[in-house]
């Protein structure tokens, strides 16, 4: 039972490690036009103004991304995964096309005249904090995304300095805790849901709890894991440079 167990085990191995490796194979080659093809999506994205039923589907597009964004660095870390490196080299232009995708959505629904007569402009003058949490969080979100949007550039890191460009960027954890908190409640029905705020308060935990597990990776279980498919990962590379060696997986 053991040995079929160990079989099925590096048969998943294998496959794993070779979709891995072609997947990274081909952005190491196409790494260029890639970069390009994001940004051409990111902009023909914004036709989505003309599109208002995409407006709640951009904005679910634009929460994933940011989530994979940010988790893209700790994961890495963690697992020390090839292609996982290298899809962080992607970062900008994947924050490029999520900031467009949330201006179609921020935009388009504040830009909609019946919609912000309803719910935004009773309160517009009078108790702004009155508006809806949910709406808050996402007018507070989109508010975070246009200054990482406008200095997702060279120019703008070349006059800002790297440091304090870098520090501006930090505000990307405001705007994950925001737009987390707009996205559970959003997809609530009640004004005040705990149960969405804890869904969001989890989403959050899980970053924090990945981020220090990248600096500090206290669990056993996850290291040795991860050590373990490493130094397979290892034999399996060598394996392939030389076909004739003994299969060590």
């Amino acid at each position: 039972m053991d040995s079929l167990f160990s079989r099925l085990r590096d048969q998943w191995l294998v496959i794993g490690f070779r979709l891995h490796d072609l997947a990274s194979d081909f952005l190491m080659k196409h790494l260029y036009g890639t970069k390009r093809f994001l940004l051409v999506v990111a902009h023909l994205s914004l036709f989505g103004f003309l599109f208002p039923d995409l407006r709640k589907d951009f904005g679910e597009l634009a929460a994933n991304l940011l989530i994979v964004i940010l988790f893209l660095s700790p994961l890495s870390k963690i697992f020390r995964m090839r292609l996982l490196v290298q899809l962080m080299s992607l970062r900008r232009e994947l924050g490029i096309l999520m900031a467009y995708l949330a201006t179609v959505h921020g935009l388009g629904y504040l830009l909609d005249p019946e919609w912000f007569a309803i719910y935004i402009a009773p309160y517009w003058r009078t108790d702004f904090l009155a508006i809806e949490p949910r709406l808050l969080f996402g007018m507070t979100a989109y508010t975070l995304t246009l200054p990482l949007l406008l200095t997702s550039n060279n120019l703008a890191m070349r006059f800002l300095g790297g440091k304090k460009w870098k520090m501006l960027h930090r505000l990307v954890y405001l705007l994950f805790i925001a737009a987390a908190s707009h996205r559970f409640l959003t997809k609530s029905i009640f004004a005040y849901d705990m149960f969405a705020l804890f869904e969001a308060a989890l989403l959050i935990g899980s970053y924090a709890l990945a981020k220090l597990l990248a600096w500090k990776n206290f669990l056993a279980p996850l290291r040795d894991g991860s050590t373990w498919v490493a130094s397979r990962y290892k034999e399996y590379t060598l394996q392939q440079k030389s076909p004739d060696m003994p299969a060590a997986i």
